[in-house]
């Protein structure tokens, strides 16, 4: 089984800090619908608050897409922290009962970096990642995760 795991701010929802979050926090059914695509369980990683995390997905109306969400107020560290990722890791295989794969997508290097250590498929959402160098922890990189998941979903079509 895929476990599809999504960073939240600047990974599912962009920042705009010169517009009031209930301004630019709104339902996308184009995501919604791609989200809906995955072959696998979708959860929501975010070193944010499950308030906040909670918040942005209901008012996206995708909260019924995640199986769980990760936060600060239910995991213990935060994300670059090793031990963190171990910890979703731990809960995922004891969930299913079994180890799958991780697909982890995230805007930031450095959470990337730690989730290869642990074998996981990295996905790199960043706007500028055509001009910055190649990372070896990066599998895959794409300027927003719409773009990500129709890649995700040719390949759905055509592997698994």
């Amino acid at each position: 089984m895929i476990h599809f795991v999504f960073d939240l701010d600047d990974t599912l929802i962009i920042h705009n800090k010169h517009v009031p979050m209930e301004v630019y926090v709104q339902e996308d059914k184009e995501l919604s619908n791609l989200l809906n695509l995955c072959k696998g369980e979708c959860y929501i990683y975010t070193n944010g608050t499950l308030g906040h995390a909670m918040n942005v997905i209901n008012k996206m109306n995708i909260k019924d897409v995640f199986h769980k969400v990760y936060s600060r107020d239910n995991i213990p560290y935060m994300k670059p922290n090793i031990k963190s990722f171990q910890s979703i890791q731990d809960d995922l295989n004891y969930i299913h009962n079994h180890d799958g794969v991780i697909f982890f997508f995230d805007d930031l290097l450095e959470n990337l970096e730690t989730a290869k250590s642990l074998g996981w498929v990295t996905f790199w959402i960043n706007p500028k990642y055509k001009n910055s160098p190649k990372h070896s922890f990066v599998d895959y990189s794409f300027r927003d995760i719409k773009t990500c998941l129709k890649y995700i979903e040719k390949l759905n079509n055509s592997i698994f």
